[in-house]
């Protein structure tokens, strides 16, 4: 990729693949997107989304360092963050437990684009969130500048012993670009 510019990656299946826009795809890709999804569907039952209160850290501990949970604020205008596992704030360079979403990046050790991490961020959750359901995607992280890598995601909206959506949990799990599934 040295010499082509950020988003410039040719034509064909290589560029479908790797672009600057987050990707909706109709299911989960990554083998632990997968396992995390079925996870949360047999909590979901016959409801129409999880309830906060059936999920247990115990039963997701290998997921903790790739989780989010983040907390309606103001009817979904927007989220604060109640866990940001320890394999996200590595590689995303920042601490963003107890922050909103429209904090996100701010105090990023990596080089980034706060705007564009944040609006990013809102859509996806936001998404989740009012559509009702879960979705999955993969991130290419441009704000970064690090095109090479690809989040395989997925944001879940849960309930808090209702039936509204309260807040969404989700998964993020990164490969290298070069390494996507056909």
């Amino acid at each position: 990729m040295a010499g082509r510019a950020a988003g410039s990656f040719g034509t064909g299946e290589r560029a479908r693949k790797i672009t600057h826009e987050p990707q909706f795809i109709d299911a989960p890709e990554h083998p632990l997107v997968v396992e995390f999804f079925n996870y949360l569907e047999g909590k979901r039952g016959d409801r129409e989304m999880p309830d906060r209160a059936d999920i247990s850290p115990a039963e997701l501990t290998r997921f903790l360092p790739n989780m989010i949970i983040a907390e309606a604020v103001n009817g979904g205008e927007d989220f604060r963050t109640r866990l940001f596992g320890t394999a996200l704030v590595e590689l995303l360079g920042e601490e963003r437990t107890g922050k909103l979403l429209s904090e996100f990046a701010e105090e990023n050790t990596i080089p980034t684009d706060p705007k564009e991490v944040q609006t990013r961020w809102l859509y996806i959750t936001r998404k989740a969130f009012f559509g009702r359901k879960p979705i999955f995607l993969r991130v290419p992280f441009a704000a970064s500048n690090r095109l090479y890598l690809v989040g395989h995601a997925i944001s879940v909206p849960i309930t808090a012993g209702g039936t509204e959506p309260a807040q969404t949990i989700g998964a993020m799990f990164i490969t290298r670009a070069d390494t996507q599934p056909d």
